[in-house]
């Protein structure tokens, strides 16, 4: 059976992960002509924009495990995504039945559970088994007013990688929001000006950033990063070009 290309949709809450994911594939199928298929891994949501093909909710609930356990939704989210992880190994194989090549996991809204604790870590390794997995960071306008944001940004990007051990692509959602203002997709272009501008900037936040930056360039890390939009699909064809090189170089995918 054919290794399957995974895209992991990461991000905080409010970032438009979800809609994005559901866009994404519905423009591969429409453009590319390839069968989407959809995971949820994200027990506590209520309603989606797409049909899962694998749904960890099968398993566990957050609803459930508040009245099992009398805990309140915070922590029933917590115990929910550890649980979920215990039946990693099932939705790895049930991913690997389906009949799709193209697999779009869709993550919980509070991505620090899925990134931060074993729960990310131990899926990505299952889903291993069914393909190659590849991460999309998704951000959003708002969380990015300073360079020294754009720097945490790509800094994440490269945390996601080592600790999910994937390639991981961050992703400017909600470009539609940006209007006229054109500052901020100068600085998440083009280094050398993100540079100049952290150099302005005052105060040891702003030189630790610098630092920061150079690393990220000597050691390639940081990418170039799509400016999307989930609502009118522009820039969807850049993130999937992106993803492509990255499985076509490292998943040796065609």
């Amino acid at each position: 059976m054919a290794l399957k290309e995974i895209v992991v949709m990461l991000g905080p809450a409010g970032s438009g992960k979800t809609t994005l994911a559901a866009s994404l594939g519905k423009w591969i199928e429409r453009k590319q002509m390839i069968r989407v298929g959809y995971v949820n891994l994200d027990p506590g949501v209520r309603k989606l924009p797409y049909k899962p093909h694998v749904d960890v909710r099968k398993y566990v609930t957050v609803d459930e495990v508040m009245d099992r356990y009398g805990l309140g939704p915070n922590g029933a989210l917590i115990m929910s995504v550890d649980m979920a992880a215990q039946h990693k190994d099932e939705v790895a194989e049930a991913v690997k039945r389906l009949p799709y090549p193209y697999i779009i996991v869709d993550t919980p809204g509070q991505m620090e559970l899925f990134l931060f604790r074993e729960a990310g870590p131990a899926f990505i390794e299952a889903l291993r088994g069914a393909g190659f997995p590849v991460a999309a960071l998704i951000y959003d306008p708002s969380s990015l007013v300073k360079p020294e944001d754009i720097v945490g940004l790509k800094l994440l990007a490269m945390t996601t990688q080592f600790r999910l051990g994937v390639d991981a692509v961050p992703v400017l959602n909600k470009a539609d929001l940006l209007g006229e203002d054109g500052r901020i997709p100068v600085l998440l272009e083009d280094s050398e000006q993100l540079r100049r501008e952290l150099l302005r900037s005052e105060g040891v936040y702003a030189e630790v950033a610098e630092k920061i930056l150079a690393v990220l360039d000597e050691y390639k890390l940081a990418t170039r990063i799509p400016r999307i939009s989930a609502l009118n699909g522009s820039g969807l064809e850049e993130l999937y070009d992106m993803l492509h090189e990255i499985y076509c170089s490292c998943g040796d995918l065609t």
